[in-house]
């Protein structure tokens, strides 16, 4: 059999996974992936290593931490230590996301509708919307990171890390954020950014905002900028927690707000 020659360097490599050396490096300090070395030292990565890679970043999709992935991989738990487990996993995970996600589509379609005919949602349905159409769980990348090194200052990065926040504030924020998005969706991005259902939510998408900037208005700038970007990056768009038109929508009764003298 004719051995396996293919071989590429650590930038290659990051490149063509969409990934930074810097992560490489982290996978490679913990243990997750042991490239080869060239009699220069120069590290490469063989068919082996970009199998290996491919099964942490499909793992790393899922959500998983790093530290249990380690011990996937080494064959701790279920006995997935290939790439073809990961996929299977991966793959299930999607399938049901692809339920899940058609079943919310109609709920929004049929709440849609309802408020076509000028009919209101009962308490009930509200409730299901919200239920059934949860926020895009978001990942928080290499892309993201580069982002928020480039609009936030150093202080700002540290002052947010340096938040704490108790599981019933994080689950309130999140619930809260979950109803406002379930809320435009239902209103459609071709709504009138200046009905009383339009301005309801964005003063709670305000108030929300204004929790996270504290009333800096740096802060403010920097996170619409982030935003921006992450909305207009195709990858990134995916999985944010509304879409484009929503997001644009959204600025539309902002500007509304703002022109009422609300902001």
């Amino acid at each position: 059999m004719k051995p396996n020659v293919f071989q590429e360097t650590a930038a290659a490599v990051a490149r063509r996974f969409g990934v930074s050396v810097k992560a490489l490096r982290v996978y490679e300090r913990l243990g997750l992936i042991k490239p080869a070395r060239t009699v220069s030292g120069w590290r490469i990565y063989r068919q082996p290593e970009l199998e290996r890679l491919s099964a942490i970043l499909a793992l790393k999709q899922l959500g998983m931490p790093l530290k249990r992935i380690g011990e996937l991989l080494r064959g701790k738990g279920a006995q997935i230590g290939d790439l073809a487990g990961a996929l299977a996993l991966q793959e299930a995970a999607l399938e049901d996301a692809k339920a899940e996600s058609e079943q919310a589509l109609a709920l929004v379609r049929a709440a849609r509708a309802r408020l076509k005919e000028r009919r209101t949602l009962s308490p009930d349905e509200l409730g299901n919307l919200v239920r059934s159409t949860p926020v895009t769980e978001f990942k928080w990348n290499d892309k993201m990171e580069a982002l928020a090194q480039k609009h936030y200052t150093p202080e700002q990065l540290q002052n947010l890390r340096a938040r704490k926040f108790t599981t019933a504030e994080q689950e309130r924020v999140s619930t809260a954020w979950a109803k406002v998005f379930a809320d435009l969706n239902a209103l459609g991005a071709d709504a009138d950014p200046t009905a009383p259902q339009a301005l309801d939510v964005g003063r709670r998408a305000r108030a929300l905002i204004g929790e996270f900037t504290q009333g800096d208005p740096g802060l403010y700038r920097a996170a619409g900028a982030v935003n921006r970007e992450a909305m207009a990056d195709p990858e990134l768009s995916r999985q944010m927690p509304t879409t484009q038109a929503n997001w644009q929508f959204m600025c539309r009764v902002f500007e509304e707000l703002k022109a009422r003298g609300e902001t």
